[in-house]
């Protein structure tokens, strides 16, 4: 029997490598910059379950590139680093190097991740905050390395790393520990070493890191998911982390990824998000749509469409 083109097609591909000056575009005079990881192509049922049950629609835009190739989705992998007057904020911490995992696209990576901060004319030691929209794998890798001895420590030696309260609370509780078998445990060589170091805040889920960038509760695709609002000189981006995967949500809000804790909230918070972007006209930045994912949101017949920013 001859192989199906989406059994064939590659399962990931390394980003972030290159020379030269790292693009960025401007919210106002807050200067953001993609720090990519890596492009992974799971099938579209591995990650939403509906289809199942309910093909999507043939021939809609999110069935073709940038968001779908060779019958897989296009999931691309990365943080955002914000460099105000006087702050560099790292949003999520993608999902690290050489940290074993129950295999798969994170399992003993080795990426050039970390590099891609001197493109952007920084040091690693320039950050101040590191702040995590939620706690899933593939957002906390990089907060801690290697210390040479079998132990990881913080990688921005001069951050705060800062977590919702709730979301660390249940990711170290009995649920989480149960749902971290499914991956292999990273909170502890990703984020219990930050609270052993003394540099972990748990914080209110509405917190402000400072005039241009604040918090928004999102309680659904982990129990202390947030979202970052970033305002300056009359801009405004919404730095939507996981709420968002693939374009197919644009279309069909009401469906949650698998890896939803609550997906009934998670579908909930989803709308609320693509239903501010619509009617406000401001940049919405998913974690995972296909590169450069920032765009703007419109209404459309069924659901939302989605326009990227230009390179």
């Amino acid at each position: 029997m001859s192989q199906h083109p989406q059994d064939s097609a590659p399962r990931w591909q390394d980003t972030g490598g290159g020379e030269g000056p790292l693009w960025s575009f401007h919210v106002g005079e807050v200067e953001v910059f993609p720090i990519r990881e890596v492009d992974y192509f799971p099938l579209p049922s591995d990650f939403f379950p509906q289809l199942e049950t309910e093909p999507w629609t043939e021939g809609a835009f999110y069935t073709t590139e940038p968001f779908t190739r060779d019958g897989r989705i296009v999931l691309n992998q990365e943080a955002h680093l914000l460099k105000t007057k006087d702050r560099l904020i790292l949003v999520d911490a993608g999902g690290g190097n050489g940290k074993p995992r129950n295999g798969g696209v994170f399992d003993r990576a080795d990426r050039p991740f970390l590099e891609q901060f001197a493109r952007a004319g920084v040091s690693i030691d320039d950050v101040d905050t590191v702040v995590f929209t939620h706690l899933h794998v593939d957002h906390v890798g990089f907060a801690t390395s290697s210390d040479g001895a079998g132990g990881w420590v913080p990688t921005f030696p001069n951050a705060r790393y800062l977590v919702v309260k709730e979301e660390f609370d249940w990711w170290t509780g009995p649920e989480g520990a149960v749902a971290l078998k499914r991956t292999g445990d990273y909170i502890a060589d990703s984020i219990l070493p930050l609270r052993d170091a003394g540099v972990l805040d748990l914080i209110p889920a509405d917190h402000v890191l400072s005039p241009e960038i604040h918090l928004v509760p999102a309680f659904g695709h982990t129990p202390g998911n947030v979202y970052l609002v970033v305002e300056s000189a009359g801009r405004r981006a919404l730095f939507a982390g996981d709420m968002l995967h693939h374009g197919v949500q644009l279309e069909r809000p009401e469906w949650s990824i698998r890896y939803c804790v609550v997906p009934g909230d998670s579908a909930d918070q989803r709308r609320r998000l693509l239903e501010r972007a619509a009617d406000s006209g401001d940049l919405l930045v998913p974690a995972h749509f296909p590169f450069p994912a920032a765009g703007y949101v419109r209404r459309a017949e069924r659901g939302f469409t989605y326009t990227f920013i230009e390179v």
